[in-house]
């Protein structure tokens, strides 16, 4: 009597990502293989230093719990915050942004001049929660590209400032 093995490779709708599970298994998102799409990455609308604003999350004026306001103040993710991008992450669609979304990390003594104790440092948010920035009008904007003398600019749609 033969043994009827289960498949090897299952497909998911969750997010790009491939797993393995017990037994050997994996778990590879649809995403990745869907017929005729090539680019299974997500296209990141922000490059690193440009200047963004949170346009999602919780609002700083509203009315919170203690608990739950004193922790939302320690990451600083409100909606409205403004901050410098720092990395950015198109594989994951995720990026830093300076002072925004501040997280806590313990670390060990490792050497003999290291220190040990906690660590604040930014931790990465999706790109779609954030909205370039434009200094000069002073709100957020989407951007416009322009072609001038064969090189390829993003500008203001608001007021035709340079990013």
């Amino acid at each position: 009597m033969a043994v009827a093995h289960k498949k090897e490779t299952r497909y998911t709708k969750s997010p790009i990502s491939r797993k393995v599970k017990r037994g050997g298994r994996r778990v590879v998102s649809e995403a990745l293989v869907k017929h005729g799409v090539t680019n299974l990455v997500p296209n990141v609308h922000v490059k690193r230093g440009d200047t963004v604003i949170l346009i999602s999350g919780p609002k700083k004026d509203g009315k919170y719990e203690a608990d739950l306001k004193k922790r939302l103040d320690e990451r600083n993710a409100y909606k409205g915050q403004i901050g410098k991008v720092l990395s950015v992450s198109p594989e994951e669609g995720k990026i830093t942004v300076e002072g925004v979304n501040m997280i806590t990390r313990h670390q060990k003594q490792r050497g003999v001049g290291q220190q040990a104790g906690m660590m604040r440092k930014e931790g990465p948010l999706f790109a779609s929660r954030v909205m370039l920035y434009c200094n000069a009008c002073k709100k957020p904007t989407r951007v416009k590209h322009k072609i001038e003398n064969g090189k390829k600019s993003r500008v203001c749609r608001h007021c035709a400032e340079g990013f």
